[in-house]
C-alpha cells in the first residue's frame, strides 16, 4: 500500500505520520545502553581505495578531544543494511530523470542481499513514500517507476521524515541514497532540523549531484548533510557517470567498520559532541559522521 504524505503544516504531518505508523508498520523496540555511542565509518588509503582487514588496534577515538577507549569494533560489511532511496522529482532533474530511475533500480538489484531492506520516496511538493521496507527490488522498482515530476522540492522534510519516520525504528546499519540538485524551495523544515533526525537515528547519507551543471542547484547543501553523517557526495555529468557512482556506494556500504565506546562525558545535556577517529596509520582516511547528539533527561 502506498502512503501519500501531504504538505500541512510541520506538527500535523509529524503527527499523522506517527498515527500511520503505530496502526500501519510494527515497531521494534531495541535496547540499547544510553551512553554507548555507536560510530560507523570507512577507510582510504591515499589513493582512494578503500582499505579491508584492519583491527581494533589500528584506531583511535577521540569525542570532544578526549580520548575514549573502545569497547567494540568490528567489520560489517556481513550485518544487515537498511536503506531509503530519496529521488528529487522536481522539474529542474527532468533532464537526468529517466537515467536516474533506471540506475537506482540496478543499483538495488546489485546491492540488497537476503536481509536486507531497503525503501523509496520520491519528493518534489510533497513527500511520498512509494514502497516501504520490503527487499524486493521488483516492489521497488516498480515504486521507482511510478515516480512523476512535479512543482516544488521538499528536500529537507524528506531527508527528516524518512530519518526520523522510518529509520528511527530501525537497527543495524542504516543510509539514506539522496538524488537531488540539492536546492530547496518549499521545505516546513530547515537543514539543520533535517541534519539533526539523521545524526539522532544514527543515519549516513550518501548524496547524488543530479543536476546538469555544477552552476545549478545547490550542492552545498548535499555536501553537509552527506559529509556531517559520515556518508559521500558525488557528481554526475552523463549518464554513465551514475552507474559508476552507485557502484561506489555500493563498494562503500559493503567496506564499513564499526566501532563502539562509552561516553567519559556523563553530563545528559543534550548537546552535539564531536568524534574523531585516529587511523594510526597516518597516510589512511577515515570517512565517518563528525558527531552526534547527547541524551537528554535528569
Amino acid at each position: 500500500m502506498m502512503a501519500r504524505m501531504k504538505r500541512l503544516p510541520t506538527p500535523t504531518l509529524i503527527l499523522m505520520l506517527g498515527v500511520l505508523q503505530a496502526a500501519a508498520w510494527p515497531q521494534t523496540t531495541l535496547k540499547v545502553s544510553v551512553d554507548l555511542v555507536n560510530v560507523l565509518f570507512t577507510v582510504t588509503d591515499r589513493h582512494g581505495r578503500l582499505v579491508p582487514g584492519l583491527t581494533q588496534a589500528d584506531f583511535a577515538v577521540e569525542e570532544d578531544g578526549r580520548k575514549q577507549d573502545i569497547l567494540h569494533f568490528a567489520a560489517d560489511n556481513e550485518l544487515p543494511l537498511t536503506l531509503a532511496m530519496l529521488i528529487d522529482t522536481s522539474s529542474s532533474v527532468q533532464p537526468v530523470f529517466s537515467a536516474e530511475k533506471r540506475t537506482a533500480k540496478a543499483f538495488l538489484r546489485s546491492v540488497l542481499r537476503p536481509k536486507d531492506l531497503a525503501l523509496v520516496i520520491g519528493f518534489d511538493r510533497t513527500v511520498t513514500l512509494m514502497e516501504d521496507f520490503t527487499n524486493s527490488t521488483r516492489r521497488l522498482g516498480n515504486a521507482i517507476d511510478d515516480l512523476e515530476i512535479g512543482p516544488g522540492t521538499s528536500l529537507h522534510d524528506a531527508v527528516y521524515l524518512a530519518a526520523r519516520e522510518k529509520l528511527r525504528f530501525e537497527a543495524g546499519r542504516k543510509a539514506i541514497i539522496l538524488l537531488s540538485d540539492g536546492d530547496d524551495t518549499t521545505s516546513k523544515l530547515g537543514l539543520s532540523e533535517a541534519l539533526v533526525a539523521a545524526h539522532q537515528t544514527d543515519t549516513v547519507i550518501y548524496s547524488i549531484y543530479n543536476s546538469t551543471s555544477r552552476r545549478d542547484g545547490d550542492p552545498g547543501t548535499l555536501r553537509k548533510l552527506s559529509e556531517e553523517t559520515g556518508g559521500g557526495v558525488f557528481y554526475i555529468d552523463s549518464d554513465r557517470d551514475f552507474e559508476e557512482i552507485f557502484d561506489q556506494i555500493g563498494r562503500e556500504l559493503r567496506s564499513q567498520y564499526s566501532l563502539g565506546y562509552q561516553s567519559t562525558n556523563t553530563e545528559r545535556d543534550g548537546k552535539f559532541r564531536r568524534i574523531k577517529i585516529v587511523p594510526r596509520d597516518g597516510s589512511l582516511r577515515v570517512q565517518a559522521r563528525r558527531g552526534y547528539y547527547a541524551a537528554r533527561g535528569l
